[in-house]
């Protein structure tokens, strides 16, 4: 049976540097996603499965698992691993984005004298480090990959079907957030049968298309309501695109289970 990928909103949301350390990783598998963000994966202890782009392979102590923007990934403890997931959004790829176009990284880079020698310090470094500022989250960022993309040899990008469409979408849906967008708009803006398209999205997305395009509104909402001292609901809902506070009312509690007073205390 073929596999479904979904896509991982939380890291494409999330506003911080994000570094975590995971260690007794047993028994838990990550399913196939993918995400907008690059995922960078360093082994400590232990042993996984991995598939990245349909590539698979084990990765170890001391091996690298290197996922690209929108990569389709999963990963399986075998029996378990311990291991640092550096998830590099797009603001920080500034420096190297380009390098990174039509080539990406091998998936699995597994020079382990280089990587314990070179690559470990940087990753407890960062780990350790005060990363709440940009710069210097970004200049670990930049040490760390300019390592790797001098090391490790580029290859070209295996894409899994359709992906490159549904990311186009997102970054559609991203900017135009605020407009009237309907199924049958989208679909005609990418030149697809609605039919189609709506369950193209829905495989890969695991959400409706309303459903996502008023996620986006709630969180670009909550975002700019948490910078004001005083919110007019009222006023934002329609700045944000939300056609009526029914419509807003319904969407808010079904992300947050909560009132928007509550979440937003204002």
């Amino acid at each position: 049976m073929k596999k479904t990928a979904f896509y991982e909103y939380k890291h494409d949301r999330e506003d911080n540097f994000v570094l975590m350390k995971n260690e007794g990783t047993e028994g838990c598998a990550t399913l196939p996603h993918f995400h907008r963000c690059i995922e960078i994966i360093y082994v400590t202890k232990g042993k996984m499965r991995c598939e990245v782009d349909g590539e698979t392979f084990f990765a170890e102590k001391d091996d690298i698992v290197f996922a690209h923007r929108c990569a389709v990934h999963e990963l399986y403890p075998t029996p378990f691993y311990d291991d640092y997931v550096l998830i590099i959004k797009a603001e920080y790829t500034g420096d190297f984005a380009s390098l990174l176009e039509k080539e990406t990284l091998p998936p699995l880079m597994n020079d382990k004298s280089f990587n314990r020698n070179i690559l470990s310090d940087c990753f407890e470094k960062m780990y350790t480090s005060d990363t709440s500022s940009f710069l210097v989250a970004k200049g670990y960022v930049n040490v760390l990959m300019g390592m790797l993309l001098s090391h490790y040899e580029k290859r070209p990008i295996n894409a899994a079907p359709n992906l490159s469409t549904i990311v186009a979408v997102l970054n559609y849906i991203d900017d135009h957030f605020t407009e009237p967008l309907t199924l049958d708009s989208l679909a005609q803006q990418f030149g697809y049968n609605k039919y189609y398209f709506s369950h193209l999205f829905n495989s890969y997305i695991g959400e409706n298309l309303n459903n996502y395009i008023n996620m986006v509104r709630v969180q670009k909402l909550v975002a700019s309501a948490e910078k004001k001292k005083k919110t007019n609901f009222s006023d934002l809902a329609f700045d944000f695109g939300f056609d009526s506070m029914t419509t807003f009312y319904r969407h808010f509690n079904r992300i947050y289970e909560k009132t928007p007073k509550i979440i937003l205390g204002n």
